[in-house]
């Protein structure tokens, strides 16, 4: 991974994609969080290389393909993990569009696609046409819950609310699992330790005075998003996170991208995490579980 300034990624992004595109974008992941608490860190750079953009409003393809086609056009180039296909099917063999600046590797883009409404699957992946072949777009199905209350940043670019992505992410893993990142220096760790690890950092970085505001922001996000299915969803809202604080393993892997992560640099302990995510539950998801 590289280090890099938050705020100074943001610069880059917004000098690197025209204005005029901007309109249909906004970041999130690691990199927004690490933006909005640029002053909490203190200065401290982030191990990223992605840029996660999330395209709106749902489902919108065609503003996608012109985006990256004029990317390209402009000199962005796929990473080596991003060629086409030459069918649309079947969708899970389509790779995502990644897209490096003009000369440059420090960093890439990589677009998500917010989800229609009614979508039950956790991900899908919605086919893409450009002109060299068929990309795909992923689509997962609590993403579009950090679309919501988007930020502004400095720069014009929008980002995600990071209460808004904890959400997401506690609602993306119900239970721990056993599925494990398969590439990269978090090959082995459990995939929902490192969004439940997220959403314990991004407590942290909050702080309780400020974690006390999210039980109306997330039973306002349940309502609008998930208007039939809100009682089923919220009847286990943290259940992933309750089971990961109580395994030493999965607390020690959620530790390890933390570490590296968003609390990289701060020393951090994995009982300072089980803390503050007993804290989380105690104070925000098992009132609002109980309402």
């Amino acid at each position: 991974m590289n280090q890099l300034d938050p705020q100074q990624l943001f610069v880059r992004i917004a000098q690197d994609i025209p204005q005029e595109l901007r309109q249909h974008l906004f970041v999130t992941g690691s990199l927004a969080a690490a933006y909005h608490y640029k002053a909490r860190l203190g200065g401290q750079g982030i191990n990223t290389k992605d840029a996660d953009l999330v395209v709106h409003p749902a489902g919108d393809t065609n503003s996608c393909g012109e985006m990256t086609t004029r990317l390209r056009g402009n000199g962005w180039q796929n990473t080596s993990e991003c060629y086409p296909r030459q069918t649309a099917e079947p969708e899970t063999d389509l790779r995502a569009i990644r897209l490096f600046p003009p000369g440059s590797r420090e960093y890439f883009i990589e677009f998500l696609n917010i989800p229609q409404k009614d979508q039950g699957e956790a991900k899908l992946w919605i086919p893409i046409e450009l002109n060299d072949g068929w990309y795909g777009l992923p689509s997962f199905r609590f993403l579009g819950i950090a679309s919501m209350d988007r930020l502004t940043s400095d720069v014009g670019l929008e980002y995600a609310r990071p209460s808004m992505m904890a959400l997401a992410n506690l609602l993306s893993h119900p239970e721990v699992g056993t599925v494990r990142i398969e590439s990269g220096e978090m090959r082995g760790v459990l995939r929902s330790a490192k969004d439940l690890g997220r959403v314990i950092a991004l407590a942290r970085l909050e702080g309780r005075d400020g974690t006390a505001a999210w039980i109306n922001e997330w039973r306002r996000a349940m309502e609008e998003c998930f208007p039939a299915k809100q009682g089923e969803l919220l009847s286990r809202l943290g259940s992933g996170l309750e089971e990961l604080l109580s395994d030493e393993n999965a607390l020690k892997d959620a530790w390890k991208t933390t570490d590296v992560g968003l609390l990289n640099g701060l020393d951090v302990t994995a009982q300072m995490l089980k803390a503050t995510g007993d804290r989380l539950l105690d104070d925000v998801i098992r009132p609002l579980r109980d309402t």
